[in-house]
């Protein structure tokens, strides 16, 4: 399915929901070159964080938004500089997929130093009272960010939090995305935030036929995490709501209008699913 359409269109509808009078700040972490969440929180009147070590111009321009603040900066466990490897695809360099971890499947030799900041130095930088949205998609640094959660206090937990998993190939594989060692970060992911409370879930994935997968991790065992995720599983994001529970025929309805995908996707996904 189209992911990143379908999860904007998601959170377009349901944050506003979750928190209409605004209160929290929504925090979109690897804003990446398209697909700019921050803009949809900004657009919703959010206070929106754009945190991006390697902006495009159309972010800065984005920044303009006067509920949009822009920090250059990697969203990391640890306060100071980290190497940045520059991301690659195809053969071609891509920023997209530019990591904090040498091991990541799209990143390059290419590397350069990074400014980074603790999510706990965030709070406390930009005086965050309170986080509606956590948006990550950090190409396989998510857990370093996310297990952080763990030790804020209870009432800075976000309401929302998005992240991305697997990437590369298909789950079958057990390469790239799916290697062992990010797999399993994906999995601390969803126990960590099992164990925060967070229940009412959707999952979606990049593979053609896929639609979204909804679940309360709640109800979930954690030994059997790991079958939330088809064997064709591409790449995706997880939502995850700590104190709000959509019903599954909202979410389908949602969902449904990017289910189909184009050509140019379904080209993009066998070349990705080798």
């Amino acid at each position: 399915m189209r992911v990143e359409p379908c999860c904007q269109a998601l959170l377009a509808q349901l944050l506003p929901e979750v928190d209409p009078q605004r209160q929290g700040v929504c925090i979109d972490v690897g804003v990446g070159t398209f697909a700019f969440y921050c803009q949809i929180f900004a657009e919703l009147n959010f206070k929106s964080l754009a945190i991006e070590p390697l902006p495009v111009k159309a972010l800065k321009k984005l920044a303009e938004h006067p509920t949009l603040t822009l920090l250059p900066v990697c969203l990391s466990d640890q306060d100071g500089e980290q190497t940045l490897y520059v991301g690659k695809f195809a053969g071609i360099f891509n920023s997209n997929f530019s990591s904090l971890s040498p091991q990541w499947f799209g990143a390059s030799g290419h590397a350069r130093q990074a400014k980074t900041v603790t999510l706990q130095t965030l709070i406390y930088q930009q005086q965050i009272e309170q986080i509606t949205c956590l948006k990550l998609d950090i190409e396989g640094w998510e857990w370093a960010v996310i297990k952080q959660l763990e030790n804020i206090e209870s009432h800075l937990l976000p309401a929302v939090v998005m992240f991305e998993y697997g990437g590369g190939v298909n789950r079958g594989k057990n390469q790239k995305g799916w290697a062992p060692e990010f797999f399993e970060n994906t999995l601390n992911i969803l126990k960590l935030l099992k164990t925060l409370g967070y229940g009412s879930g959707v999952l979606l994935d990049f593979a053609p036929d896929c639609q979204e997968i909804t679940f309360d991790l709640h109800q979930l065992e954690i030994s059997k995490l790991d079958k939330l995720f088809p064997p064709e599983s591409v790449y995706g994001n997880i939502i995850l709501f700590r104190d709000y529970q959509p019903s599954a025929s909202q979410l389908s309805q949602l969902c449904k209008p990017y289910y189909r995908v184009n050509l140019l996707e379904r080209l993009v996904n066998t070349l990705v699913s080798r």
